[in-house]
């Protein structure tokens, strides 16, 4: 069932006779020709014709059973791409296919400036729950011409919060610093108007993450997260903002955040505030992260405050650091030690190699080594060489395989090993091995201090390493030659002579298979483009690869449920398939068929996501198909929200992820098809390597 469900306002408050008489003024204005500046200008006028508050019901419930022939019709329209005759049916007598057709052009990977065009005159729609469609597919467009749709359409009548909140954060998708200011200037809403101020905060958001923001809406989200009267779907986006994007906080504001860390339960909320003391790099938001770090239960928390500390100086942060190496969570540990492979010093080096060797978590010794290695002084021989045998004596006894990649990345920090790493390579029987050993020569190739290193040596080296590379490319295997492409793309001025000839990069190509290995096909054309200094494009991926929908797989009287079977314990996923059918009938046919069987986690970022089900564990490489990107107007709003990797859209395959938080950066671009209902702790254990015994639908 697709439904949108009525929503009401609360309070009143009288639209004044001077800005009633402004409404019909802009009234008459609104069909004339205009201009983005001009229409812009009108918005900000508009929005003070808004009244905070009129009771009144904002649409009727639009309901669309996937049992349904026409409603299944419009879902496979959407599966096939097709633009056309999905537009028709925006003008179709039933509410439930105009707004389905809203819904599914919101997740075209590009629509045409017709579409555009229609889904702005589908902002008329006699339904709200329509116009809240088309509002967000044309937010989805990122185009600017679509912000002038978006403005005109502001109601004012007060009688449509979810749709003016819809608005809104499109607006902030499409706009630029003029939008900005507008979103930044509101004033009459107050946080009784929950829909319309979680609205403008998301517009906000949107539009930092585009690189659209000002002081004065870096003030409004520093003010709205600190205001505990705001309810949760206010303050989170405000959190989101102080998240992700950087901006200077004064010190009045920064005392007050202080004191909210010290307080504060909500954990979405602090990570927010976490992050934006650790830019300040300043003694009072270093004290106070100390002192959360030592007290917060939230292994995710910890994990914000480690990647905070980033923002001091080493000395300041060390013990806590350190200590963290032994916290009870292994994704904070496994935090503290990738915090001293990028910040560690030089005198610490023989710690860190101590501490490696002193029996810390399994996980956890690689990581070490590799800190002792990149960070150790060039005059102590015998520690380098204490530190290059203990890693081939851990690598020739460890079973793990992504532990012993993790070995060869250590290995790696010492440049001078690059054959010993290239002879991994040719020798490994293991996918995950291969790729990271190519892998790590991409990073020797790309140090910045390559001919300084080598010295005299470099010339020979470089050429040496371009052989390499050339025959990893030449071989096609998907992890290793989209490593090798990537080092080639980004040293191509310095590697371009290294070659007598490009042919075999055009032979390469030809051998790759589509979409199986697109994201290596993507990175070897990139070598072949950028070493030729040519712009030869990347071939269209044949629609007829796309899985149709399955509708017996996604027809259940209830959504489906799955078990993940993994080591560290059982995962209960729901499945929704009125959001993503295609992902869902795609994911429920693999199940049945115990394709996820036996399958890794071969990826996980803490307080991010656990990433897995590719073919060959080491994130590369897909099937003979694709699922396209599903994206409904959803929010990645919580931990235990499951969805497709890809390598852009309509690139889905096989792998999925599930969050340990809420990751809104997300939104509209990864296809969002299950929840965890039970084992989200299970989730948020899993490691590199993790494995998953089997699925199953119970």
């Amino acid at each position: 069932m697709v439904s949108s469900r009525p929503a009401r306002r609360s309070g009143g408050a009288k639209v004044g006779s001077e800005r009633y008489i402004l409404c019909l003024l802009l009234r008459y204005l609104y069909p004339m020709p205009y201009r983005l500046a001009a229409v812009l200008l009108l918005w900000a006028l508009l929005l003070a014709c808004i009244p905070p508050a009129d009771e009144e019901e904002e649409s009727a419930v639009v309901v669309a059973e996937l049992t349904d022939s026409l409603v299944q019709r419009v879902y496979e329209l959407q599966n096939e791409r097709a633009e056309d005759s999905l537009l028709a049916y925006l003008a179709h007598p039933e509410a439930r296919l105009r707004y389905l057709a809203a819904q599914g052009l919101a997740s075209f990977p590009a629509l045409s400036a017709g579409a555009v065009d229609s889904l702005g005159a589908t902002l008329r729609d006699p339904n709200a729950a329509v116009r809240t469609q088309a509002a967000y597919a044309l937010g989805q467009t990122g185009r600017p011409e679509a912000a002038a749709w978006l403005t005109a359409s502001f109601d004012r009548t007060g009688k449509y919060p979810t749709f003016n909140a819809a608005v809104l954060e499109a607006a902030g998708r499409t706009g630029d610093s003029t939008t900005v200011n507008l979103l930044t200037g509101i004033t009459t809403y107050t946080m009784r108007d929950t829909a319309l101020m979680a609205g403008r905060a998301w517009g906000l958001y949107y539009a930092g993450l585009n690189g659209n923001r000002s002081p004065a809406s870096d003030a409004v989200m520093v003010n709205t997260l600190l205001d505990r009267t705001a309810p949760a779907a206010v303050r989170h986006p405000a959190a989101h903002y102080l998240y992700r994007i950087e901006f200077p906080v004064d010190t009045a504001a920064e005392r007050k955040l202080h004191e909210q860390l010290r307080r504060e339960k909500d954990p979405v909320v602090s990570m927010g505030i976490i992050r934006t003391l650790g830019r300040s790099g300043l003694l009072p938001a270093r004290v106070s992260l100390l002192r959360y770090f030592e007290t917060s239960a939230d292994w995710r928390t910890r994990v914000e405050v480690l990647r905070a500390f980033e923002g001091f100086e080493y000395a300041a942060v060390r013990e806590s650091v350190i200590e963290a190496l032994r916290d009870r969570h292994p994704l904070v540990a496994r935090t503290a030690a990738e915090y001293l492979i990028r910040h560690g010093v030089t005198p610490d080096a023989p710690l860190y190699l101590q501490l490696a060797e002193s029996g810390l978590p399994h996980q956890l010794y690689p990581l070490l080594y590799r800190a002792a290695n990149r960070h150790l002084s060039p005059f102590l021989t015998d520690y380098r060489d204490r530190i290059a045998e203990g890693l081939r004596r851990a690598y020739q006894t460890e079973a793990d395989p992504y532990v012993k990649a993790d070995i060869l990345r250590a290995l790696g920090e010492f440049p001078w090993l690059y054959r010993e790493i290239y002879n991994h390579y040719v020798g490994s029987e293991s996918p995950v091995l291969r790729t990271a050993a190519a892998e790590t020569l991409q990073a020797i190739v790309e140090r910045e201090d390559f001919d300084q290193f080598f010295r005299w040596s470099s010339r020979r080296v470089r050429l040496e390493i371009a052989e390499q590379l050339r025959r990893i490319i030449e071989a096609g295997e998907a992890g290793p030659a989209y490593h090798a492409g990537q080092a080639l793309t980004n040293r191509a001025d310095t590697y371009r002579s290294a070659y007598a000839d490009f042919g075999w990069l055009d032979t390469a190509l030809d051998d790759l298979e589509l979409p199986r290995q697109i994201e290596t096909y993507r990175a070897v054309l990139g070598a072949r483009n950028a070493l030729l200094q040519s712009e030869v494009p990347e071939p269209a991926l044949a629609s007829g690869k796309a899985h149709p929908i399955d509708w017996s797989l996604v027809t259940t009287a209830t959504p489906p449920v799955v078990r993940i079977e993994t080591a560290e314990g059982a995962i209960r996923l729901r499945l929704w398939p009125a959001a993503a059918p295609a992902t869902v009938s795609s994911f429920l046919r693999l199940v049945r068929e115990g394709y996820y069987d036996g399958k890794v986690f071969h990826r996980v970022v803490p307080n991010f996501v656990a990433q897995g089900g590719g073919p060959r564990g080491d994130g590369f490489g897909s099937e003979d198909f694709i699922v396209r990107t599903e994206t409904p107007m959803l929010h990645w709003d919580r931990a235990g929200l499951v969805g497709m990797a890809s390598a852009g859209k309509d690139t889905e395959g096989v792998q999925f992820f599930i969050t340990h938080r809420p990751t809104p950066h997300l939104d509209g671009r990864f296809t969002i098809f299950a929840e965890v209902i039970e084992g989200q702790s299970v989730v948020d254990r899993l490691v590199p390597g993790s494995r998953i015994t089997r699925i199953t639908v119970p």
